[in-house]
């Protein structure tokens, strides 16, 4: 059981992009696998998604291509670096001042680790169960935050 990619907006990807070429160059596949690894299995992009962001990454000047042995090689520019830390800081403080906001993403990411621990045995009847609780769980907490609109 993956995320969807089309759930994580590009801005999110390329962070993780920007994160991942800032450890080290890396080819795109390399990239795709080392999302996949940070989010323990659960999510990892698709070539159809990853590509697009590439590219608005390089016409950006943030990371640059470079081919070695037929196989294109990104890096991240001293643009990149630059845009990579202050997108960081922006995340960074974000959580830092929302607290509350920190803990019910760390609680959303708990609950996708433990669905993934059961992923073997979650056959057709129960991916619909649950996912109905979920769809459920997802109106309960949109009609209680429009309670207070």
């Amino acid at each position: 059981m993956r995320m969807n990619l089309e759930r994580l907006k590009k801005g999110k990807l390329k962070l993780l992009i920007l994160e991942c070429l800032n450890e080290k160059p890396m080819h795109a596949y390399e990239i795709m696998k080392t999302i996949e690894k940070k989010f323990g299995g659960i999510y990892k992009p698709s070539p159809g998604s990853l590509y697009p962001v590439l590219k608005g990454l390089m016409s950006q000047n943030l990371i640059g291509v470079e081919e070695k042995d037929s196989k294109k090689i990104y890096y991240i520019t001293e643009d990149g670096k630059k845009e990579y830390l202050r997108i960081k800081e922006k995340v960074n403080t974000f959580f830092a001042t929302h607290s509350e906001y920190r803990r019910l993403v760390s609680e959303l990411i708990n609950l996708g680790f433990f669905l993934y621990n059961y992923k073997d045995i979650l056959d057709e009847e129960k991916y619909k169960e649950i996912s109905e609780i979920l769809n459920n769980c997802k109106k309960e907490i949109e009609n209680r935050l429009n309670e207070r609109k």
